[in-house]
């Protein structure tokens, strides 16, 4: 992929320099790189008050409290894992994280991932149905509240950056059942 960007980016300066056009390139690569910066230092402070208010929730019990509301939707999701109450209580932690837009949803995802691989024999080489389930509800993106991608509307001076939220919800949803009802059927399909 490294080689591809590459020569993508040969091309593109070669061809600027045969049409005349090398100062706009350089002028463009310039202005792109200082609104990269001016864009990070805007949303700095978004991401700091959202990490507090994760910090805050997480603190506070709430997405615990929301791992515990979670546990008897997720227990038809992962049939498996039942009567197995930490990975459960670890994949509940991780979709309530993502289900409310913070970002501590990957690490809770790799702790739920070492649960499940703690159930499976030493010389299992291949992630087993829960795994697999767990990462295609990750992989859907069901959110609430995209808090980052309202951060970046608003720094990039949106007039309504929020407006976003109910539509993603919508189709985080969609994409959540459509992906889980592939699982299931290729699991039922090919006998896993």
């Amino acid at each position: 992929m490294n080689a591809l960007w590459m020569g993508l980016l040969a091309i593109g300066v070669v061809v600027a320099f045969i049409t005349g056009n090398a100062g706009a390139m350089v002028d463009s690569v310039l202005d792109g790189a200082a609104g990269a910066v001016a864009l990070m230092i805007d949303l700095a402070g978004v991401y700091c008050l959202w990490m507090g208010m994760e910090k805050i929730a997480d603190e506070s019990g709430l997405v615990d409290a929301l791992a515990k509301l979670l546990g008897p939707v997720l227990r038809p999701i992962f049939p498996s894992l039942k009567d197995c109450p930490r990975p459960l209580s670890a994949i509940a932690a991780s979709i309530a994280s993502n289900v409310l837009g913070l970002s501590s949803g990957t690490p809770l995802g790799l702790k739920a991932m070492k649960e499940m691989k703690n159930l499976m024999p030493p010389d299992a080489d291949e992630p087993s149905d829960p795994m697999i389930t767990l990462i295609v509800i990750n992989a859907a993106g069901f959110c609430v509240f995209p808090s980052s991608i309202v951060a970046i509307r608003a720094a990039l001076g949106s007039a309504n950056p929020a407006m976003i939220a109910g539509p993603t919800a919508i189709a985080g949803i969609a994409a959540t059942a459509a992906g889980l009802l592939v699982d299931k059927v290729l699991r039922g399909r090919y006998g896993k």
